[in-house]
């Protein structure tokens, strides 16, 4: 641990970290909290502001044993103590299980990440706030750049936002991506407070290590002004995205997409690009916006006429005519699944189905022989060729579809898997664009202001 000398003065305010966090309605909030400076920071300031004002949230530290490193479980220890003294709930989470052999920085942080909504469902709010600072922006930036070439991927270069939704469900706030951790370890000496060191922060085989290495010879201030310049763009191309969205295209029985094609010619190619990106990922179920260069082909395709009236791209087919192009998903490689009782699965990307019976039920496309099950069920077919990719379920010896009644227990919902399980907050008002034409359930509104929080 590092111990703190006594001479350090503060130089932050509570009121002004959190400013932009709106607080109202919550019962609790939920404080990642691993026993490093950025995350014990952040504790002790929330404390502080709650100690400031008559009525404020329960603050319920929750520290993640991902099980990695042999010292984590005293952290935990520590961390639990520190809170004691201060009066703050504190629960210790493990990641228990086996670890993957690769990717494991991932998916220990989806690990992370899925402990803390747990801990947030329980605890009776939707905001869990982590420590990320200023310095790690600084580092995700030069990371995605790196990586980062022509396309949609250069959306990344904006860097974390102050939110993220986790599963539509809990927003994941970053109230500390304006401030150093230098002016996070001054404020801790100054309270003398001792944080932990992790020794995998000095490990040269980490990325992020070395890009750290790296940062000592580039201009700080000079990247971080140029992620607020990202963060930027990126909001101003959504707006213009959902207006495309809204005003050239219309989405029927949550399969097919139709787009109005002079209205769309006439939009801006930027916002155009976008937007395709967007319905091909939506309609062909994928969680990442489709490669620029796959984009740029279907702009073409709708755009010129003396190209085949019938292609496919990212698991959809595009079908050109005069007046409107349609964009469904294609047959080739449509999963069959079974979904045991009283679990949920996500189908293809596109569709949620809960289970909540005594049986397993089982979920497939429909289907040149499913067509009259959809038929029989009065569930509208408005083009034949989108309805064959269409979920039905196998219930028993039975092939069940979506309406007009399922069976008691079951439950299906249209999943938009480009911003179901993560949404950024810079995406916000983009996804509920696409909820709008798609006709599903909004986006619960981000606790925060985004502006200028980068």
């Amino acid at each position: 641990m590092s111990v703190p000398p006594t001479n350090a003065r503060p130089d932050l305010d509570p009121n002004a970290v959190f400013e932009a966090i709106d607080f109202t309605g919550l019962k609790s909030v939920v404080v990642a909290v691993s026993g490093g400076s950025d995350s014990l920071a952040l504790l002790y300031l929330l404390a502080t502001l709650g100690a400031s004002r008559p009525s404020f949230p329960d603050i319920i530290a929750v520290t993640i044993d991902h099980g990695l490193r042999p010292e984590s479980a005293e952290e935990a220890r520590y961390v639990a103590r520190l809170c004691k003294e201060a009066g703050i709930e504190h629960q210790t989470l493990n990641w228990d299980g086996p670890k993957p052999a690769t990717g494991l920085s991932a998916k220990a942080r989806a690990a992370r990440y899925g402990l803390l909504c747990k801990a947030a469902r329980e605890a009776g709010t939707d905001m869990v706030l982590t420590g990320h600072t200023l310095d790690d922006q600084i580092e995700t930036f030069l990371m995605r750049s790196t990586r980062t070439g022509e396309g949609s991927s250069a959306r990344g270069l904006a860097g974390m936002s102050a939110a993220t939704l986790l599963d539509r469900e809990i927003w994941l706030v970053r109230p500390l991506l304006a401030i150093t951790r230098d002016a996070l370890r001054g404020y801790l000496r100054m309270k003398a407070v001792e944080w932990c060191e992790d020794p995998s922060n000095e490990n040269p085989k980490y990325e992020r290590v070395r890009i750290r290495e790296a940062l000592r010879y580039h201009d700080r201030e000079l990247i971080h002004a140029g992620i607020i310049r990202q963060a930027e763009q990126r909001r101003s191309l959504n707006v213009r995205c959902a207006q495309v969205l809204r005003h050239c295209v219309m989405v029927h029985d949550g399969l097919l997409v139709e787009i109005q094609r002079k209205a769309w010619l006439g939009q801006e190619t930027d916002a155009q690009r976008l937007a395709i990106g967007v319905l091909l990922a939506i309609a062909g179920g994928h969680e990442f916006l489709p490669a620029g260069d796959i984009c740029d082909k279907a702009l073409q395709h709708i755009a010129t006429d003396d190209l085949p009236g019938r292609t496919t791209y990212s698991r959809c087919i595009l079908q050109r005519k005069k007046d409107n192009v349609l964009i469904f998903r294609e047959m080739r490689s449509v999963p069959q699944i079974t979904i045991q009782p009283q679990q949920c699965a996500i189908w293809d990307g596109r569709y949620r189905i809960d289970n909540q019976t005594s049986r397993p039920v089982g979920v497939k496309a429909c289907g040149v022989d499913g067509l009259h099950v959809l038929r029989q069920s009065e569930q509208s077919i408005s083009h034949r060729a989108a309805a064959l990719s269409a979920p039905v379920l196998v219930w028993g010896d039975k092939v069940v579809g979506l309406r007009p009644a399922l069976p008691v227990g079951i439950s299906v919902f249209r999943h938009l898997a480009l911003f179901d399980h993560i949404l950024s907050g810079y995406d916000e008002d983009l996804a509920q664009s696409v909820a709008d034409i798609f006709q599903v359930q909004g986006y619960k509104p981000s606790p925060v202001n985004q502006i200028n929080k980068n």
